[in-house]
């Protein structure tokens, strides 16, 4: 796998560029990410990337400065600049300090961006071939070689497909196939053992799966990424029986010598080996439903056994994160554990897909924020937004994700114990979850400070010393934000629309967007391709 760096300031454009393509598919894998120039050189530094994705305007130090830094050290990584047409200039700069690309921001779609980085992987290839020449090819990697050509989309049995199998002793033709995906758990790594004794033990049971495969006269290619090892196998004599029983062989003598409870997904028996890319996806896939189960127990399933639900994302976060965020401010930790416990069975219960579970977590914490961060924007032992979704979108296990969001609720809670009920953060940060909550209606300073039990004076005072903005104007920009984003999602028109963002009539609504957005609602749709 080749290593790829991401640099850009803007958090949805690294999410973006981490999460539209599968990068281990195309032979990489992201290794990074930074906001900033300073923060990409020290990360370029420690990972030695092969590929650098880097924005040109950044704070601190700039793309343009630390592309300068990169080429004069390592004139072998390949650069490619972000940019905008409006940028144009500041990608000519990059290109002459050696920057070997450039990508616009409006293009970065998955096609374009899949064959851009597919066009560099050949030219890294290109390059490597002289060293891999001089390197000996064992028989091990041409198997893993083999099985990775395989998974190529267009995959066919031709000559030279049919003479590396051949020299491997892997039958392609009379005979049965099976995928199996072999996942041994990290008891080992939690356990805080030596990685040295980790690589031990997870080769000695990578020789226990080839051992029993052999013994049993199972033809094999594979490929393993970390404690993870995806095998074909190949024999006249497969069955389901024998499958089953080579498997079983495998989880016990892992668990009865190393006490590790490895998992396994296998597809169901095929004689077709072209259609294996196919397979191989739907094997992978259903290997999510490890996000629910239990790492301390053995685990054996047929993938077509497993069966996946999903939900309207929307549907759950209006079902269930006002009333986190409630709770959050009544600093009812008991309600808020019946209401995850709650959510949490439901999620089991219906194997709920798990990005959907990933993403409802991601959102609802975002809404935290959103409502709680001026109370605690000052203290560091709360990361950034950005670190919880990072975390989120990388656990394995749903647990780990609620362990998470429990270590972040604890935090806010003791942070709005330690605010007195007269705290001016506190107060206003009442006043922004009111007006969120309240933006598809008429709202004005009396409405909040009504709601809030408190005088309106007094609230206008600390609203303009806390968001440097007076209320009206606040609870416009919410509302003309939700109008642009519902805009986005269905083409409304004006007199359908104000009324779901709470304006009383639709000229003063249009009078209002076009102050904030310095453009009429017809403008803003034409703008958008609405």
């Amino acid at each position: 796998m080749y290593k790829v760096l991401i640099i850009d300031d803007e958090v949805l454009v690294r999410v973006g560029l981490k999460t539209t393509i599968d990068w281990q598919k195309i032979g990489f894998t992201v290794v990074a990410d930074a906001s900033d120039g300073e923060q990409g050189y020290a990360q370029y530094k420690k990972h030695q990337p092969d590929v650098i994705i880097t924005d040109i305007k950044m704070p601190k130090e700039n793309g343009l400065s630390m592309i300068e830094k990169i080429r004069k050290e390592n004139k072998k990584v390949i650069i490619l600049v972000l940019t905008v047409y409006d940028d144009f200039s500041y990608a000519r700069k990059a290109l002459k300090l050696g920057a070997d690309d450039y990508i616009l921001k409006s293009e970065v779609e998955d096609e374009e961006l899949i064959e851009l980085m597919t066009g560099i992987k050949e030219k890294i290839d290109k390059k490597n071939i002289a060293k891999t020449k001089k390197t000996e090819i064992t028989r091990d990697s041409l198997k893993r070689s083999l099985f990775n050509d395989m998974l190529k989309n267009n995959f066919n049995i031709n000559s030279k497909i049919k003479k590396r199998c051949k020299e491997l002793d892997f039958a392609v033709s009379n005979t049965v196939f099976g995928l199996v995906s072999i996942i041994m758990n990290d008891l080992l790594v939690q356990e805080k053992k030596e990685k040295e004794n980790i690589q031990k033990v997870n080769n000695a049971i990578a020789n226990i799966i080839f051992d029993q495969l052999s013994s049993q006269n199972i033809n094999f290619i594979y490929n393993n990424e970390s404690n993870d090892y995806t095998l074909l196998l190949s024999s006249p004599e497969l069955n389901k029986n024998k499958l089953k029983n080579i498997l079983n062989s495998i989880s016990n003598a892992a668990q009865q010598y190393f006490g590790v409870f490895v998992k396994i997904f296998h597809t169901n028996l095929f004689e077709n080996v072209e259609a294996i890319s196919s397979r191989y996806k739907f094997l992978i896939e259903k290997t999510n439903i490890l996000f629910y189960k239990d790492f301390h127990k053995t685990f054996i399933k047929e993938s077509s056994e497993i069966k996946f639900n999903r939900l309207n994302i929307f549907d759950l976060k209006k079902q269930y994160n006002q009333k986190f965020i409630n709770f959050i401010g009544e600093k009812n930790l008991g309600q808020i554990e019946i209401l995850n416990k709650k959510v949490k069975t439901f999620f089991e219960d219906n194997n709920i897909e798990p990005m959907i579970v990933k993403i409802f977590y991601s959102n609802l914490i975002a809404d935290i924020f959103d409502n709680y961060e001026v109370v605690f924007k000052d203290n560091k032992k709360i990361k950034h937004f950005e670190y919880y979704h990072y975390r989120v979108m990388q656990f394995k296990d749903l647990d780990s994700v609620i362990e998470l969001f429990y270590d972040l609720i604890t935090a806010v809670i003791v942070e709005i114990d330690n605010c007195r009920y007269d705290n001016s953060k506190f107060i206003v940060s009442r006043a922004l979850n009111y007006i969120q909550s309240n933006y598809d209606k008429p709202i004005s300073l009396e409405n909040i400070a009504d709601g809030l039990h408190m005088s309106k004076n007094y609230l206008c005072n600390i609203f303009k010393e806390e968001t440097g903005e007076n209320t009206s104007l606040y609870i416009n920009k919410v509302k003309i934000e939700k109008a642009k984003k519902m805009l986005l999602k269905k083409d409304y028109r004006i007199k359908e629309l104000y009324e779901k963002v709470g304006f009383s009539n639709q000229y003063y609504f249009s009078k209002v967007f076009k102050k904030i957005t310095g453009m009429t609602v017809t403008e803003y749709k034409k703008k958008n391709n609405l």
